[in-house]
């Protein structure tokens, strides 16, 4: 492990850009930056962490939650420059275009270690819900024949992309938790786009649970809703059973 404190702009700049493949680099700091990409985000100065993976993943978290505030995912581009005498970290990505722009005012800390290979894979997650759904697509609506997954649109990606059994296309997004109304109304962005694009367009939300408010919304928009019990998906995955079995409880 190595570690510097309360570096001077251009030493803090050297050490990442040279160690940012090596290891796992936490910096300490106070900063602020932006996000520019599919969405956008101002990060307001104040004091964060800063974990730069050599994958190329780029996150900055603050005191509360477990999701970072700003982030650009693996592949992309880092590097630290001095500019007029401030540190400035530099996240680029090229597809999608997106870009993490950090200001950093002071360094308390920066630290690099190896936090090992990740070899964990985490089951039960988003993903593996959507892996077990479009390999079982009746679970969502009998008849149904998944055309995409991941499926970019003008308003973000679609987890699922299916067609019925009359040939209309069904959006699906998936929560792994309770969804609220944001989960709605981002559905609801992903059928216009589609519709739009492609025709007529239904969406579903897929989810353990939703709010009030949810409900309130998807009634409103006419837009459709799965239960399902997450728990029960990820022991079936875990324990690589026939998906057939009726002990897990789908609710529509």
């Amino acid at each position: 492990m190595l570690r510097i404190l309360e570096p001077e702009p251009r030493e803090a700049a050297a050490f990442i850009n040279t160690n940012r493949k090596r290891g796992l680099i936490a910096v300490f700091c106070i900063c602020g930056g932006t996000y520019r990409g599919r969405a956008a985000a101002d990060l307001p100065t104040g004091p964060y962490l800063i974990l730069i993976k050599p994958d190329g993943s780029l996150l900055v978290h603050g005191s509360e939650k477990a999701t970072p505030l700003v982030w650009n995912p693996p592949g992309s581009s880092n590097m630290a420059v001095v500019e007029g005498g401030t540190l400035v970290l530099k996240s680029l990505r090229t597809r999608p275009s997106e870009s993490v722009v950090l200001k950093i005012e002071r360094v308390f800390e920066i630290v690099l270690f190896d936090a090992g290979s990740s070899s964990v894979r985490l089951r039960g997650t988003e993903k593996d819900i959507v892996d077990m759904l479009v390999k079982n697509p009746d679970i969502i609506e009998p008849g149904l024949k998944v055309v995409g997954v991941e499926v970019p649109t003008e308003a973000g990606h679609i987890d699922i992309l299916a067609l019925d059994k009359n040939g209309e296309y069904i959006v699906v997004e998936v929560k792994r938790d309770v969804a609220d109304h944001e989960a709605v109304f981002q559905l609801r962005r992903y059928v216009e786009a589609v519709a739009k694009a492609r025709g007529r367009a239904r969406g579903i939300l897929v989810a353990a649970d939703i709010t009030s408010s949810a409900f309130h919304y998807l009634r409103e928009y006419n837009l459709g809703f799965v239960k399902i019990r997450p728990r029960e998906l990820a022991e079936k995955l875990l324990n690589k059973t026939e998906f057939e079995d009726t002990s897990i409880d789908v609710e529509k």
